[in-house]
């Protein structure tokens, strides 16, 4: 099991109530992070405060992860949604063949 393979799994088994969280990587590094855990906690300890963000850079070493907070209990509000990044990628594509 790859390194990237640790974390989705890692990120999967930690217990975060009402929330799914998606991490994109921006940076790799060869060895595990060790403070994933506390991170995503500290954040979700945020978000319960009020902390309006739901996007959140994590750097341990070599890594630069993003984590994403997405409650399921209702509708992803739109500048996290899908949609606005299919749109930017298709007004990309539209350009360069121009």
């Amino acid at each position: 099991m790859t390194v990237i393979d640790q974390i989705f799994h890692k990120v999967a088994e930690i217990a975060i109530p009402h929330f799914f969280i998606t991490v994109e990587f921006s940076a790799s590094g060869t060895e595990m992070p060790e403070h994933i855990e506390a991170f995503l906690q500290e954040k979700y300890e945020a978000i319960l405060r009020g902390a309006s963000g739901r996007k959140f850079i994590y750097k341990e070493g070599e890594w630069r992860l993003i984590f994403t907070f997405f409650p399921t209990n209702r509708v992803v509000d739109e500048r996290y949604a899908l949609k606005n990044k299919v749109q930017m990628i298709n007004k990309v594509q539209m350009k360069s063949k121009s």
